[in-house]
């Protein structure tokens, strides 16, 4: 049996069953009328709520329809549970967009640019103060993989050189340098714009601290990855003293971000309420991710995109 936690079409229920004959399909709300249903799922998509994760003693499955799976994997029935968990990444080129629009916006002063249109100001020297071009600078893009790599390829477009942070240091196509997490250090310091996307986990929680942002020297930090990556005490005080020039920032920790906080009233910071990797089509894309996936699963196949539940992603 199926269980489906959103709403299918009638063209997906369709398809689903070209490939499943036999499957069951069974909506959230065919649980309340029988509460041993639970007992019979074996796949699941895109989400099984928390409590009925110990009750689920079939699943063997379940698909998220989310790259960022940590509050998931921070549930403890889910952790205990056997099935496999895979995620999607569907988001590459509306957050590459996302990033490079904040990165456009803050170096070419756009943001200040709008706010003197706002109040119907022409002033030439506070919209061309500070300016800065990136042909011939470096892109750090820390978290390489599919996001980083489309990152990568705008970045080259405009001129810049890259260099990754990636967990394993292997060398990228789409990059002139590949580094360890332990040379970030180095990296940030070469960076003249340096791109966030790293996932929650405990390797990543504070990869940007005081020591980091010392070393940026100027550079314009992005981060649409995790808020948690980043030191927010940290990050506001190098924002005061020009160790980081300007900051856009898709994701916060605090998040979402209280009224009041100071990064709110920050004139070098561009703040967007965690939806980068949303875009027209988004939900249709990830459940193609899930049918591809049935498809392997009904002929025996391994699945993608499957959740390594030590390194959280």
């Amino acid at each position: 049996m199926i269980l489906f936690t959103r709403p299918l079409e009638p063209n997906q229920r369709e398809r689903i069953l070209s490939v499943a004959p036999q499957a069951g399909l069974v909506e959230e709300k065919d649980l309340l009328a029988d509460d041993t249903l639970i007992q019979r799922i074996e796949i699941c998509y895109p989400r099984l709520p928390d409590e009925l994760w110990d009750k689920a003693t079939s699943l063997r499955w379940l698909q998220s329809n989310w790259t960022g799976v940590e509050a998931l994997l921070a549930v403890p029935a889910v952790l205990r549970h056997p099935a496999v968990i895979t995620n999607v990444h569907v988001q590459p080129q509306s957050i590459a967009e996302h990033l490079w629009g904040m990165t456009l916006s803050l170096t070419r002063n756009l943001n200040a640019s709008r706010r003197l249109q706002e109040n119907g100001v022409w002033d030439n020297k506070t919209a061309t103060s500070g300016l800065s071009t990136l042909a011939d600078r470096w892109l750090c893009i820390a978290g390489f993989g599919a996001i980083g790599a489309r990152c990568a390829t705008v970045g080259r477009a405009l001129g810049m050189r890259i260099i990754g942070i990636s967990r394993n240091g292997r060398p990228h196509p789409l990059a002139d340098e590949i580094v360890g997490p332990e040379k970030r250090i180095q990296a940030f310091s070469r960076a003249r714009v340096i791109m966030m996307l790293l996932p929650d986990t405990r390797e990543t929680r504070g990869f940007v601290g005081t020591r980091e942002l010392d070393a940026m020297d100027g550079a314009f930090l992005l981060n649409a990855g995790r808020g948690s990556a980043i030191d927010t005490d940290a990050l506001m005080a190098a924002l005061k003293d020009g160790r980081v020039r300007a900051a856009g920032l898709d994701v916060t920790d605090p998040e979402p971000l209280p009224a009041g906080h100071p990064l709110w009233s920050m004139p070098n910071v561009f703040i967007t309420p965690h939806y980068s990797g949303m875009h027209p089509g988004y939900d249709e894309e990830a459940f193609e991710v899930f049918f591809a996936n049935l498809q392997r699963w009904v002929r025996g196949q391994p699945l993608q995109g499957i959740v390594d539940r030590t390194l959280g992603y």
